[in-house]
């Protein structure tokens, strides 16, 4: 599907990381991928600050295979994704 702008859940996440790993997630997981990085956002905003939803998104973690967040997302990993998540902000509270 070809669109001219992005949708306000993409913008958001290109604001925050920037056009290059955005286009990578959907290049790669399509528009599902893109949501699932976009339901992480919304989560992590309820808990950090934006430039650590930026760090948390695209810093490679252990959990993930040394893969960061938005990579593992465009391999398909989701579910990894969010368990990685989950961990992460158990580690917070």
């Amino acid at each position: 599907m070809y669109r001219d702008e992005p949708l306000d859940d993409e913008a958001e996440l290109r604001e925050l990381v920037g056009d290059a790993p955005v286009d990578r997630v959907l290049a790669a997981g399509g528009a599902d991928a893109v949501a699932v990085a976009a339901d992480a956002l919304r989560i992590l905003q309820g808990w950090v600050t934006p430039q650590q939803c930026a760090t948390w998104l695209t810093t490679p973690s252990r959990r993930l295979g040394d893969r960061d967040p938005l990579t593992a997302l465009a391999d398909g990993h989701a579910d990894d994704v969010l368990d990685a998540l989950r961990a992460y902000l158990a580690a917070q509270g």
